[in-house]
C-alpha cells in the first residue's frame, strides 16, 4: 500500500511538473513581429488646394470639405471617364419602351389607362463623370460629378459631352454629399452647372433637370450670378 501511495504521489508531481513546463513553455515563446508597409494616405496633397487662377483642386475642395459644403464651388480637374450605359442594358430599356409604346396604342379612347409591367431591365444609371488632379488616378478616389444635361434644352435632342479623357477642365456646381438623382459619396461629389475646357469653352450648361436660363451659380464670397441670360 505504501509502495502504491508512493508511486501514485510521484506521478502527480511529474505531471504538474510536465504541465507547467508545457505553460511556461507556452508563454516563453517570442512576440511574432509583422513589418508591414504604411496604409496610403488618399488624403494627400496632389495638387495645391486652390490655383492661382481661383478654381479649387479636387484635393483642395475635399480638404476644405466643411467650408464648401452645400456651396457652389470652381474645381479644375483631369477628366478620368464619362459613364456609358452598357449597350445590353440600353438596347433592353429601349426595347422595353418600344412595347409600351405600342401597347399605349392599343388602349381604346376612353379606356382607363393599363399599368405597364414591371421592366425585366436594369436602368442605366444617372450621367455623371469623374474628375481628378491627375490623369493617372484611379477613379474610385476620384471626384464625381452628377446631373450634367444629356439633352439640349433647345432642341430636345440628345446632346453628347464632347469631352476627352486626360484632358483638363473646369467645373462649376454645388459641392454636396447627396446628388438629386441618388448618388452619394461621403468625401463630396458636385451636382453639375456648367463645364468648360482649359480654354474657358463652355462644354455643357445647366443640369439634367435645370436648364441653363434658370440656373444661378453663387460662389463664395460672391453674388448670384445667372447662368445663362434669360430668353427674351
Amino acid at each position: 500500500m505504501r509502495m502504491a501511495r508512493l508511486a501514485l504521489a510521484t506521478s502527480l508531481v511529474a505531471t504538474l511538473v510536465l504541465c507547467g513546463r508545457v505553460w511556461a513553455q507556452g508563454q516563453a515563446l517570442p512576440p511574432v513581429k509583422v513589418n508591414l508597409p504604411p496604409p496610403p494616405n488618399f488624403d494627400a496633397a496632389t495638387a495645391p488646394v486652390q490655383y492661382p487662377s481661383g478654381e479649387m483642386s479636387v484635393f483642395g475642395v475635399r480638404k476644405e470639405r466643411a467650408k464648401y459644403l452645400d456651396k457652389d464651388v470652381r474645381v479644375k480637374g483631369y477628366l478620368l471617364e464619362v459613364y456609358e450605359c452598357p449597350e445590353d442594358i440600353r438596347a433592353c430599356n429601349e426595347a422595353a419602351d418600344a412595347k409600351a409604346k405600342k401597347n399605349r396604342k392599343k388602349v381604346k379612347p376612353g379606356a382607363p389607362p393599363v399599368p405597364p409591367p414591371p421592366s425585366e431591365c436594369r436602368p442605366c444609371d444617372q450621367p455623371h463623370f469623374f474628375l481628378s488632379d491627375t490623369p493617372q488616378a484611379k477613379k474610385e478616389r476620384a471626384l464625381l460629378v452628377s446631373d450634367y444635361p444629356v439633352k439640349d434644352w433647345k432642341t430636345k435632342k440628345p446632346k453628347p459631352l464632347e469631352v476627352k479623357a486626360g484632358e483638363q477642365y473646369v467645373v462649376t456646381g454645388t459641392f454636396a454629399i447627396n446628388s438629386p438623382t441618388g448618388f452619394a459619396a461621403s468625401n463630396g461629389l458636385v451636382v453639375h452647372k456648367k463645364l468648360e475646357d482649359a480654354t474657358g469653352k463652355t462644354i455643357a450648361a445647366g443640369s439634367a433637370q435645370v436648364p441653363p436660363e434658370a440656373t444661378m451659380i453663387q460662389l463664395p464670397g460672391q453674388p448670384p450670378q445667372p447662368l445663362a441670360p434669360p430668353k427674351k
